[in-house]
């Protein structure tokens, strides 16, 4: 009776993200009236709802752009940048973290050892091989690990998605606006930093997940 009835990611991946769409809502359409407002047991009970909900539905775009289209299309996934052996010239100056390589022998160890299990070369394959293997899903310890770092990066994938909306929805309002509010300028400046910070953060838990998979993996016999 005493247990929270959300998990972790619920809170980390929804909550904050869908609370953070419905008051940009509010500050930009007018509804849902939620700001400075004094709701019954009832009426709380229907904003959380809606706040899960929301969240929900904003999950669903974050991902399909910012991981499956701009990590996807554009910057490559950890399973591939880990193995690199040079960063690349610009991106790897714009998102130096990320893109920072194994060693060349944990590279070399880590190849070794799926190749001799029949997998070549890094990529995806590669990282279903490790993510999967017998091994790795009785490491109690790393899978508790790894579900860590879940729920941060998706967190900071969904909230930094939810900040951009919010800020181009914010700053969009001022420059329609006759009689553009100060304070929303303020607001949208505020919502667009924080989308880029946050998005750093998720490309770091991001690469970490596949970072901790992989040097478990090449150690365990």
């Amino acid at each position: 009776m005493n247990r929270i009835p959300f998990d972790p990611y619920d809170f980390f991946g929804y909550l904050a993200s869908g609370l953070l769409i419905l008051v940009g809502m509010d500050l930009s359409l007018g509804f849902p009236q939620i700001l400075e407002q004094e709701l019954k047991v009832v009426e709380s009970a229907i904003l959380l709802m809606a706040i899960y909900v929301t969240g929900q539905i904003i999950a669903t775009p974050a991902k399909a752009i910012l991981e499956d289209g701009l990590i996807d299309k554009i910057l490559d996934r950890p399973s591939v940048n880990l193995f690199r052996e040079k960063k690349p010239p610009l991106l790897g100056l714009i998102f130096p973290g990320y893109y920072a390589p194994f060693p060349e022998q944990t590279r070399k160890k880590i190849l070794s050892k799926a190749k001799e299990e029949g997998v070549e070369g890094p990529g995806e394959d590669l990282f279903l091989h490790a993510r999967y293997s017998p091994s790795i899903l009785q490491d109690q310890k790393l899978m508790e690990k790894l579900s860590s770092f879940l729920n941060k990066y998706g967190f900071n994938r969904n909230l930094s998605f939810s900040s951009l909306v919010v800020g181009i929805a914010l700053l969009s309002k001022v420059i329609l606006s006759s009689a553009p509010e100060p304070e929303l300028l303020k607001y949208s400046i505020t919502a667009l930093t924080a989308a880029v910070l946050l998005w750093y953060r998720y490309l770091k838990f991001f690469r970490q997940y596949s970072y901790e998979l992989f040097n478990t993996y090449a150690r365990i016999k």
